[in-house]
C-alpha cells in the first residue's frame, strides 16, 4: 500500500509542477502580447485566464498533497491503529484486526472481517447481581437487576468480524452512543435465562460488541446503492443492526480481502442457525 501511496504522490506532484510551468508560461504569453504593438486584448484576457485556470489547478493539487501526508504523519504519530474509541489511523486489514481481536471469546478465531457502515443499532441486555455506576457495571451479590438499552441513529463505521460462533463489532472512531440503564424489581416479567450476572467490573462501552450466531434469529440482506449491501440483523433479545457493507473496502488497497471477506460474512449470516462457515486463517 505504501508503494502505491508513493507512486500516487509521485504522480500529483509532477502534474502540478506542469501546471505550474503552463500557468507561469500562459502569463508570459500574455505579458509578451501587451508589449506587442498588433496586441489583441482579446487574446491577451484569454491566455491570462489560462494562466489563472492553470495556477489554480496547480496550486489545488499541491494543497491536496500536503492535506494528505499531514493526515497520514497524524495518524502514525497515534500508532497507527484504529481501535475503537481512539479515532485514529487508516482502514486496513492490520488495523482490523488489532481492533476487534479484544472482543473474540477465547478459543475464537477470526474468519472474515471488513469495513463497513452501522446505520442504525440498539442493543438490549439484562443484567443482574451488580450494582450501576457513572460508565460500568460492578459485581454485587445482594445488588440489583438492570436493563441495558444502548443506542446510536446515526451513519458510523465500524469493523464487522465473524467467528465460528460469533459475530464481532466494533467503531472505527470514537464510540458515542445513547445509554439507558433501568433498575427493575424482583416482580418483573424478565425471564432468568434473560439475565446476565455480572462476575467482574464491565464498562458500559464494551457491552454490544459480540453477538452470538446463535441468538440471531432474522438476518435480512438485501442489494443497495453502487453494489453495497444492506444488512438488517434481528437479534432473539429484541437487539438489532442496520448495516451496510459496501462494494469496496478502505482506500488505497489497504483492505484488498474486502470482497471475499465480505461475501463469506453474508453468507454465513444468510445461514447462521444452518452451517458454520468454513474455516480459514487471516492471512498474517
Amino acid at each position: 500500500m505504501d508503494k502505491d501511496v508513493k507512486k500516487a504522490k509521485r504522480f500529483v506532484v509532477i502534474l502540478c509542477f506542469v501546471f505550474l510551468c503552463t500557468a507561469f508560461l500562459c502569463f508570459g504569453i500574455s505579458a509578451y502580447l501587451v508589449r506587442a504593438e498588433t496586441a489583441n486584448s482579446f487574446l491577451v484576457e484569454i491566455w491570462k485566464g489560462a494562466g489563472i485556470l492553470f495556477l489554480l489547478l496547480g496550486f489545488g493539487y499541491l494543497a491536496a498533497v500536503l492535506i494528505s501526508s499531514g493526515s497520514r504523519k497524524k495518524g502514525s504519530g497515534d500508532g497507527g491503529s484504529t481501535h475503537a474509541g481512539n479515532g485514529s489511523g487508516t482502514l486496513d486489514e492490520t488495523n482490523m484486526r488489532h481492533a476487534l481481536e479484544k472482543y473474540i471469546p477465547d478459543g475464537e478465531t477470526l474468519l472474515a472481517g471488513i469495513h463497513a457502515v452501522a446505520i442504525e443499532t440498539a442493543v438490549n441486555y439484562v443484567f443482574g447481581e451488580c450494582l450501576c455506576m457513572e460508565d460500568r457495571l460492578i459485581p454485587h451479590p445482594g445488588g440489583g437487576t438492570y436493563v441495558l438499552n444502548k443506542k446510536k441513529y446515526e451513519d458510523h463505521s465500524v469493523y464487522i468480524g465473524i467467528t465460528p460462533h460469533f459475530l464481532v463489532m466494533t467503531d472505527c472512531g470514537r464510540e458515542s452512543y445513547y445509554y439507558q440503564l433501568d433498575k427493575i424489581g424482583t416482580g418483573s416479567d424478565v425471564r432468568e435465562t434473560d439475565v446476565h450476572n455480572v462476575t467482574e467490573e464491565l464498562l458500559l462501552s464494551e457491552i454490544g460488541k459480540c453477538f452470538s450466531l446463535e441468538d440471531i434469529q432474522d438476518c435480512d440482506i438485501q442489494p443497495g446503492w453502487l453494489g453495497s449491501m444492506k444488512c438488517r440483523i434481528t437479534m432473539k433479545n429484541g437487539s438489532y443492526l442496520k448495516l451496510m457493507f459496501p462494494k469496496l473496502g478502505g482506500l488505497g488497497g489497504g483492505m484488498p480481502h474486502h470482497t471475499e471477506y465480505r461475501d463469506a460474512i453474508m453468507a454465513r449470516l444468510g445461514r447462521s442457525n444452518v452451517l458454520p462457515v468454513q474455516e480459514k486463517q487471516h492471512e498474517k
